[in-house]
């Protein structure tokens, strides 16, 4: 699989990166917590987010949760994000298999799709999506205000991982009817997108996750430390299978 992915991104250094770029955690912890979304249109097992996703090659991928190709996947419900390569031939091809996926189900059907900011000239794709009747709202997160993650972020340092985005991203919300009243962009959720959007976040968030330095310990107490219903249940548990 290593191999598969280095010969089709390419050898040298950077080269083809921008292929497996990716979101950063900020924003996907985001929309996972305020549009409901499990699930990656254009992912691979080396930079996936959630445990299933759509890339390109399933013989290795679908070993690492991998459904296969986006443009040979059909799911009736569900919400999905999808940051796909900058190709507008798939670009294209993917929008019109959204479009047919969300005319066909009745089901909560979602995609909220990031794609590079391109208007010069405006390519046929963009124009399809901006006239779209499933889209239901079009954001532009502007050039060098947000980071994207490395698409060599497996193998470079960790301080390497986030890089400024030197273009703007456009993001598109498509739904159907059912995916709209239920997932759809609301003032306060698109808040929190454009929150999650702001520099520095992952490193904001890695810092609140890194466990405080631990105090020397001052011997032991003779007063029992309290303890919460959880813990005191699981202790009694421990003693039981002890």
């Amino acid at each position: 699989m290593l191999k598969r992915y280095q010969a089709f991104s390419g050898i040298s250094h950077n080269e083809g990166h921008g292929i497996q770029g990716s979101l950063s955690v900020a924003v996907f912890d985001c929309l996972h917590k305020h549009f409901g979304v499990s699930f990656e249109c254009f992912a691979s097992p080396l930079n996936c987010y959630f445990r299933q996703y759509c890339s390109a090659f399933p013989d290795t991928d679908s070993y690492f949760g991998s459904r296969g190709p986006i443009l040979s996947f059909y799911p009736v419900s569900g919400s999905f994000e999808a940051n796909p390569p900058y190709c507008e031939e798939l670009l294209e091809a993917s929008f019109l298999h959204f479009e047919k996926l969300l005319s066909s189900s009745q089901e909560p059907l979602s995609f909220i799709v990031f794609i590079p900011e391109c208007r010069d000239p405006v390519p046929s794709f963009l124009s399809k999506i901006e006239a779209s009747r499933f889209k239901r709202k079009q954001l532009l997160i502007p050039a060098y205000d947000h980071e994207y993650r490395h698409g060599f972020q497996h193998v470079i340092p960790k301080s390497e991982i986030c890089q400024r985005s030197v273009h703007g991203t456009q993001v598109f919300f498509l739904q159907n009817d059912s995916g709209y009243a239920r997932w759809g962009p609301t003032p306060e959720r698109i808040e929190a997108l454009l929150e999650a959007f702001k520099l520095g976040k992952d490193k904001d968030r890695e810092q609140n996750m890194t466990p405080a330095t631990p105090t020397p310990s001052q011997g032991p107490s003779s007063t029992p430390t309290a303890q919460t219903p959880e813990q005191a249940q699981s202790n009694a548990n421990t003693k039981l299978t002890t």
